[in-house]
């Protein structure tokens, strides 16, 4: 792959990078708040609670994504970018502009979620 395309994705990764740090960093300081729910009536409790497990849920989202983002920063750094983990041919431009932090190619992605789906069906 060409450097200038490398840069870009490099660029594109760091930038998802800094607000999936800023993200979990959010979520992870709303689940700390001290709030006093002897106050609030049930109601009021369990939409707290609600909301907090809907947070960290998010949170353990942007987490796993933040570990994508930077498996692929290493990749760029060890020269391995843009390349299949299943059968390492060249992952095609298109898909890596959607998703940079693209672990398969479409074909070895899609053999994958049908290996989920035979698994859990």
């Amino acid at each position: 792959m060409r450097k200038d395309r490398l840069a870009h994705y490099r660029k594109m990764l760091m930038e998802k990078h800094r607000q999936l740090v800023e993200e979990v960093g959010k979520s992870a300081l709303y689940g700390k708040g001290q709030e006093d729910d002897s106050i609030k009536d049930l109601g009021d409790q369990a939409t707290t609670a609600y909301t907090r497990e809907f947070l960290f849920e998010l949170g353990n989202g942007d987490r796993r994504l933040l570990k994508e983002v930077v498996t692929a920063l290493q990749k760029l750094d060890e020269g391995s970018f843009g390349s299949c983990e299943r059968c390492s041919e060249a992952i095609v431009e298109k898909r890596l502009e959607a998703l940079p932090f693209a672990r398969y190619c479409i074909g070895c992605q899609r053999a994958i979620e049908e290996e989920e789906r035979m698994a859990t069906g």
